[in-house]
């Protein structure tokens, strides 16, 4: 095929322009002597030399020029830019501290995500990269770009011919095959305000031989990490919501530069104040739409400390054989290892002593007594939280009615690294029968591994040891066990109070010893495993139809999915400052038998079926369809149609993990509650003792920010679930008025029932509390735990079948091509995107930030000359809103909710030094257009470190590359 003329369209299109494009088939052709001429069909098993036959789903091909023009080192930055795909994780949006997705890349068709989108090498199942605790997908940055001649991107339910998982579609990434030669290739590039630079090197040897060719490919990648405050949108942290159109009128957490002047500050009810005795600040400026300060803030600015752009190293290995064992006995190998290395970092570590060392809200106790203590005694903090105390409640003394709050200032930031490797064989026999068929088997193996490290965390028992303290008799203070003091244990004082005993003895903050004591790096290691053998026959039946053999294809497979996180011990025990988190382990396999058929009907109609039924461990018997219509009218139109059903087991994530948990809150619907409120949920509130109590003693259940922000959120699988099903249809038109211009306008619609999901927060609560009295449970089946004085702690969500999700659209494709110069153009229009609950309530997404009603690539080549070519890129995403539903309890304003629709333009140029040596310079994002902001606490929310959406908008800005090829 020819690539250089196959960029972002469907290869229906271009069978109409030429037939060396071979209508919508990736092709391996085999030498012309044999008697069969095997190409691999994407969307089909049936192997068929027949130039005739056509897939009735549309294909968008991504060529070698799409992935070369714009300098990627992965080719999910590729696919991004098709209209029909949205990333599903990139290195700007897994920079946050969770640490499990760090370095990873995914891809999503149509929005509907990584488990439904079936990532294929040269038609085969690729092992995921994403840990068994926190999801499932295949990391393209996995995946060199160097090895890939193109991708065909097939979208529709495809289960019938791929099997689960391929509900979206599917992503077929085809490598490199009969390489002769050597080829080097290097290039690097920087963007223009510095941070995110990129560079890559590889060098690929083939050789044919008699019967056969080999290959090898090695290279190294690496992308550099973007600082968020080296961006002027992402340098502040922007958090809360705007409601009069002047900007954001609150704002938590912003100071421009690195001061943490709250590290000694604690918190209790309103009012905070420095360990010194003066009133802590509560000054929050303005920010305005583009994300900068009106005013000055001692607040702490989160964002400082994060990263946009989380850095990764890549290096791998890859090769291939194909070899004829026999003249009727064909063998091809292809073994693909990678390294990648990442990392990431946030701010230090937000630390409350009450709550967090000694869980006084679930029941624990300080056994510190303000009115008496080295900590307090003397100190002007003393004397203003005596009168708090006194004035307040039943007149105790103990700290452990006040909140605590500062930041580990002392401690590295909280950071994670990851190294995650991943290798995968496989392989293929074909053997061609007398009777003309051919019998293809083949066998894959892979497995991830990753070793995740977390640094700047704290041992929680430590410190409460380092709490603990007495005098040493010689004047000063030290830990009051032995034991602990024999482990170097030394006291501490988080209070900062200078003015006290205990700062007078000069113990004010973490001293060196007492953070080499405290601090601890925590960590993870995973494994995740795939084994897959599949055994078909295929070719012509002995019979005809309309003069044309009916072709065929029939088989069985099996499959294997294992995956296991073992986090250490710390973090298993909830010992440590980060979220606890637990071991997965699982596994399923299925047997599944598929066959198809292609029946050429008529001159103007080809039938296609296929039908597959399976058996899986987890979930018992599925079966699935596919009717495919592909209907020539005459040279200049072509219709299409096709029918599905398709189905996605749980993978182990859904199945097994133990939890994934995550920071939340603002979700506890008792908050404001008082005696006199009216309704089933206050009713249910006061039902609740600690709630009752608090509204006997304050008059109302009224949070103070750290209790409203303290829930903890933990997302679990359960091997109770169900598979999805899914009906897809589409139907199309190809047009081809003339011989160097074509037209493709497909409609496409997906309807997925029994969608399995996490529940989130929020829904969890509502549909607890908003019941009738007699039918309330306090614990909401378990799922939720509240502190000892009422504030919810813990919400806990099961994966379940549930959502039902429906999508529509239009998808228009067109190519033209004139005397060295081609133009395409791959446009999207989003109908409709709609995820309907249990209970029936729908929430419409198009014109959010992921689902822009238009999207649309187009991408132009022209040779100058014989030695010099040009490619140009522009993609387009329509206006969309951060809200468009209204359908949240915090209102923005128009300028806040508004993104701005945006063009991104990509140039290159090339130049043939020699018939060796090419070189090329380039360009992306070369209006240097900017993104627009998304404060974190709105519906669409915004990724760490970046104040909008890095799925949707560039956040680097304006990069330029360079680079050579040489080849000999």
């Amino acid at each position: 095929m020819n690539n250089n003329k196959s960029i972002f369209h469907m290869s229906a299109l271009a069978t109409c322009i030429a037939a060396a494009m071979s209508q919508q088939v990736v092709a391996e052709e085999a030498k012309a002597e044999k008697g069969i001429e095997r190409i691999n069909v994407t969307g089909s098993n049936i192997f068929k030399g027949s130039v005739n036959f056509t897939s009735s789903s549309p294909v968008v091909e991504v060529g070698k020029e799409s992935i070369e023009g714009i300098g990627a080192i992965s080719i999910s930055n590729t696919l991004s830019r098709l209209p029909s795909v949205t990333a599903g994780t990139n290195d700007a949006s897994n920079n946050h501290d969770g640490g499990g997705s760090s370095g990873i890349s995914t891809t999503s068709l149509r929005n509907l995500g990584t488990a439904r989108t079936l990532v294929l090498v040269n038609g085969r199942r690729y092992v995921s990269g994403t840990s068994a605790g926190d999801g499932y997908g295949v990391d393209l940055n996995s995946i060199p770009t160097s090895i890939i001649e193109r991708v065909d991107v097939l979208t529709g339910g495809q289960s019938a011919i791929y099997g689960s998982d391929a509900i979206a579609g599917v992503v077929n990434i085809i490598t490199k095959k009969n390489f002769d030669g050597v080829e080097i290739n290097a290039f690097g590039a920087d963007s223009d305000a510095g941070g995110a630079a990129r560079q890559n090197i590889d060098f690929t040897y083939g050789k044919n031989f008699d019967g056969g060719n080999a290959w090898v490919s090695l290279g190294l990648a690496n992308q550099d990490n973007l600082n968020a405050r080296d961006r002027e949108f992402s340098r502040n942290s922007i958090n809360v919501l705007d409601d009069d159109g002047d900007g954001l009128r609150e704002t938590l957490h912003v100071r421009n530069g690195p001061m943490h002047v709250d590290e000694g500050a604690f918190k209790f009810g309103d009012l905070s104040i420095f360990g010194n005795g003066d009133l802590f600040s509560q000054n929050a400026p303005t920010i305005t739409s583009d994300g900068q300060l009106n005013g000055e803030s001692d607040f702490y600015n989160q964002t400082y400390y994060r990263k946009a752009i989380a850095p990764y190293t890549r290096q791998f290995a890859a090769a291939g054989m194909t070899f004829d064992i026999s003249d009727k006995l064909f063998a091809d190998l292809e073994i693909n290892y990678s390294e990648v290395n990442s990392s990431t970092n946030i701010e230090t570590a937000p630390l409350s002593v009450v709550n967090d060392v000694f869980v006084v809200n679930r029941g624990g106790t300080t056994g510190i007594d303000v009115a008496n203590s080295p900590f307090f005694n003397g100190s002007s903090a003393q004397s203003q939280l005596l009168p708090y105390l006194l004035n307040s409640g039943d007149g105790s003394t103990s700290l452990d009615r006040v909140e605590t709050f500062r930041r580990l200032a002392e401690f590295d930031n909280l950071g994670v690294e990851n190294r995650r490797t991943t290798f995968r064989i496989a392989g293929s026999l074909d053997y061609e029968l007398d009777s003309g068929l051919l019998w293809s088997t083949s066998a894959v193996y892979g497995t991830t591994t990753q070793v995740q490290k977390n640094t700047g965390d704290v041992n929680l028992v430590a410190l409460r040891s380092a709490l603990n303290i007495e005098e040493d008799g010689n004047g000063g203070y030290q830990c009051a066990d032995v034991t602990d003091r024999w482990q170097g244990c030394v006291p501490v004082n988080p209070f900062g109070t200078v003015d006290s005993e205990l700062g007078q003895a000069g113990i004010v903050g973490f001293s060196d010893e007492a953070v080499d004591y405290i601090s601890v790096d925590t960590g993870q290691n995973g494994v995740i495993k795939q084994y897959v053998v599949n055994s078909a026959l295929s070719g012509e039946l002995p019979f005809t139809l309309n003069d044309e053999n009916l072709s065929f294809a029939a088989g069985i497979e099996y499959r294997r999915e294992e995956g296991a996180e073992t986090p250490d011990a710390f973090r298993q025990a909830g010992i440590t400052r980060r979220l606890q988190v637990f071991p997965t382990k699982g596994s399923f396999y299925s047997y599944e038998a598929f066959g198809e058929l292609f029946v050429p009907v008529a001159d103007w109609l080809s039938v296609s079926l296929a039908l597959r039924a399976g058996d899986y461990s987890s979930i018992g018997s599925t079966s699935t369809y596919r009717f495919g219509l592909d209907a020539p009218v005459n040279d200049y139109v072509r219709f299409r149609a096709s029918v599905s059903s398709a189905v996605r087991a749980p993978n182990v994530n859904d199945l097994y993990s133990s939890g994934s948990a995550s920071a939340t809150g603002g979700h506890d619907v008792c908050d404001g509650v008082d005696a006199s409120t009216t309704g089933n949920i206050a009713e249910n509130c006061r039902s609740i003792a600690a709630i009752s109590n608090r509204i006997d003693s304050t008059g109302a259940f009224t949070l103070v920010g750290s209790e409203s922000q303290n829930e903890r959120f933990l997302q679990t699988g359960s091997t109770d679930l169900k598979e999805e099903t899914a009906d897809t249809y589409t139907l199309g038109a190809i047009f081809t008025p003339v011989e160097a211009f074509s037209l493709s306008v497909d409609y496409y619609s997906i309807e997925i029932e029994d969608a399995i999901l996490n529940v989130g927060a929020g829904e969890i609560i509502s549909r607890c509390y908003d019941v009738d009295p007699s039918e309330f449970d306090p614990t909401c089946g378990g799922n939720v735990v509240r502190a000892v004085n009422g504030p919810i702690l813990n919400i806990t969500s099961q994966a379940i079948n549930e959502s039902e999700v429906r999508t529509s659209g239009v998808d228009i494709e067109a190519y033209y091509t004139y005397e060295g110069f081609d133009l395409s153009l791959s446009a999207s229009y989003l109908d409709e995107y709609v995820t309907t609950s249990a209970a029936g309530v729908e929430r419409d997404y198009k014109g959010e930030v992921l689902y822009p009603e238009f999207r649309y690539t187009l991408q132009s080549t022209y040779s100058l000359t014989d030695d010099i070519s040009l490619f140009a890129q522009l993609t387009y995403r329509d206006e969309t809103q951060n809200d468009v539903n209204n359908d949240v309890n915090q209102t923005l304003s128009d300028d806040i909710n508004t993104l701005d629709s945006v063009y991104y333009l990509d140039v290159r140029a090339s130049y043939n030094v020699t018939d060796s040596l090419n070189v090329y310079v380039g360009t992306n994002n070369l209006f240097d257009e900017q993104p627009d902001i998304i404060p974190r606490l709105t519906v669409t929310g915004s990724a760490a470190g970046t104040n909008t959406e890095p799925r949707a908008y560039d956040i680097i800005g304006r990069q330029f590359f360079a680079g050579m090829k040489l080849k000999f």
